[in-house]
Protein backbone atom coordinates (compact mmCIF):
# COMPACT_ATOMS: atom_id res chain seq x y z
CA UNK A 1 0.00 0.00 0.00
CA UNK A 2 1.39 3.39 -1.04
CA UNK A 3 1.73 6.28 1.39
CA UNK A 4 -0.79 9.07 0.89
CA UNK A 5 -0.52 12.32 2.84
CA UNK A 6 -3.54 13.91 4.52
CA UNK A 7 -3.24 17.19 2.57
CA UNK A 8 -2.45 16.82 -1.13
CA UNK A 9 0.42 19.34 -1.26
CA UNK A 10 3.37 17.10 -2.03
CA UNK A 11 6.57 18.96 -2.90
CA UNK A 12 6.67 17.92 -6.55
CA UNK A 13 7.86 21.29 -7.88
CA UNK A 14 10.61 23.57 -6.70
CA UNK A 15 8.06 26.19 -5.60
CA UNK A 16 6.12 23.74 -3.44
CA UNK A 17 9.30 22.27 -1.99
CA UNK A 18 10.60 25.76 -1.14
CA UNK A 19 7.32 26.81 0.49
CA UNK A 20 7.00 23.63 2.55
CA UNK A 21 10.62 23.79 3.68
CA UNK A 22 10.24 27.45 4.67
CA UNK A 23 7.07 26.63 6.61
CA UNK A 24 8.66 23.67 8.41
CA UNK A 25 11.80 25.63 9.34
CA UNK A 26 9.75 28.63 10.52
CA UNK A 27 7.74 26.35 12.82
CA UNK A 28 10.91 24.82 14.26
CA UNK A 29 12.52 28.23 14.82
CA UNK A 30 9.41 29.72 16.42
CA UNK A 31 8.92 26.81 18.79
CA UNK A 32 12.62 26.81 19.73
CA UNK A 33 12.50 30.51 20.57
CA UNK A 34 9.39 29.96 22.66
CA UNK A 35 11.09 27.08 24.47
CA UNK A 36 14.00 29.34 25.44
CA UNK A 37 11.65 32.13 26.54
CA UNK A 38 9.69 29.62 28.62
CA UNK A 39 12.92 28.39 30.23
CA UNK A 40 13.90 31.95 31.12
CA UNK A 41 10.51 32.66 32.74
CA UNK A 42 10.18 29.39 34.63
CA UNK A 43 10.84 29.71 38.35
CA UNK A 44 12.64 26.35 38.61
CA UNK A 45 15.23 27.34 35.99
CA UNK A 46 16.07 30.80 37.34
CA UNK A 47 19.21 29.49 39.03
CA UNK A 48 20.52 27.50 36.06
CA UNK A 49 23.61 28.67 34.25
CA UNK A 50 23.29 29.80 30.65
CA UNK A 51 25.18 26.80 29.28
CA UNK A 52 22.71 24.44 30.98
CA UNK A 53 19.82 26.32 29.45
CA UNK A 54 21.62 26.13 26.11
CA UNK A 55 21.92 22.33 26.38
CA UNK A 56 18.23 22.03 27.32
CA UNK A 57 17.31 24.29 24.40
CA UNK A 58 19.44 22.27 21.96
CA UNK A 59 17.89 18.98 23.05
CA UNK A 60 14.42 20.50 23.03
CA UNK A 61 14.98 21.94 19.55
CA UNK A 62 16.08 18.52 18.32
CA UNK A 63 12.90 16.93 19.65
CA UNK A 64 10.78 19.76 18.24
CA UNK A 65 12.42 19.31 14.82
CA UNK A 66 11.80 15.55 14.80
CA UNK A 67 8.14 16.07 15.73
CA UNK A 68 7.62 18.83 13.14
CA UNK A 69 9.29 16.80 10.38
CA UNK A 70 7.14 13.76 11.24
CA UNK A 71 4.03 15.92 11.23
CA UNK A 72 5.08 17.40 7.88
CA UNK A 73 5.58 13.90 6.50
CA UNK A 74 2.13 12.75 7.58
CA UNK A 75 0.30 15.94 6.57
CA UNK A 76 2.06 16.92 3.33
CA UNK A 77 4.26 14.01 2.30
CA UNK A 78 7.29 16.17 3.09
CA UNK A 79 10.69 14.50 2.99
CA UNK A 80 10.32 12.45 -0.16
CA UNK A 81 12.44 14.90 -2.08
CA UNK A 82 11.79 15.58 -5.71
CA UNK A 83 11.58 11.81 -6.28
CA UNK A 84 7.83 11.89 -5.73
CA UNK A 85 7.13 13.58 -9.06
CA UNK A 86 5.95 11.51 -12.01
CA UNK A 87 7.28 14.08 -14.43
CA UNK A 88 10.43 16.16 -14.47
CA UNK A 89 10.25 19.03 -11.98
CA UNK A 90 9.99 22.48 -13.48
CA UNK A 91 11.29 25.77 -12.23
CA UNK A 92 8.44 27.74 -10.68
Amino acid sequence: MAFTPIVNFRPTTIRKAFLLNAFILACIAALSIELRRWLDKLQETKGLANYKKLIITLLGTYLIAICIYLLGRVLFGFGGGMLTAHKIATFF
